[in-house]
């Protein structure tokens, strides 16, 4: 995997965005799967969270940045999402940086895929660009566990909802 990858399925889902959220385009959630657990972050693939309880998470991986309110519920069923929105730091320096903010695509009471595809395209837009301008092993201390888990997420909600 190299940045052009996750850049190019950053790209895609910013021009088809309106086209999924009418349902005339797919979104390849496994093209979304495939990024997350290439960049080897998760301890596992990414499907088998979704099964998980929030307490087995919580206390064997989180990073404790998701709010995770129903610790018998299963991870697919958790609507807080983490979004990666900025990285800064010093990348020749090795101190990498990422902001963080939370999103809920259920706020509201309707699921909106809308949030959830900007969530996978922003992060994925960020993700790719430092991925590209350091290495590998960077990305992968300064990238949190629960902000992957959340691209996963929305990439699944959205494919239960296409």
């Amino acid at each position: 995997m190299n940045s052009d990858t996750i850049s190019e399925f950053a790209d895609w889902i910013y021009k088809n965005c309106k086209d999924v959220e009418n349902k005339s385009t797919k979104l390849d959630t496994k093209k979304v799967y495939d990024l997350i657990n290439n960049l080897e972050i998760l301890r596992k693939p990414i499907q088998d969270y979704f099964d998980m309880t929030e307490e087995e998470y919580y206390q064997n991986e989180s990073d404790h940045r998701l709010t995770l309110q129903n610790p018998t519920g299963t991870l697919g069923q958790l609507h807080d999402r983490v979004q990666v929105n900025h990285v800064d730091g010093s990348l020749s320096g090795h101190e990498i940086n990422f902001t963080y903010n939370h999103e809920d695509p259920y706020a509201g009471g309707d699921y909106k895929a809308k949030t959830d595809l900007h969530l996978i395209e922003y992060a994925f837009t960020v993700i790719g660009a430092v991925y590209d301008n350091t290495i590998v092993s960077d990305v992968r201390n300064a990238l949190s566990n629960d902000a992957v888990l959340s691209i996963g997420l929305a990439a699944k909600a959205i494919e239960e909802w296409q």
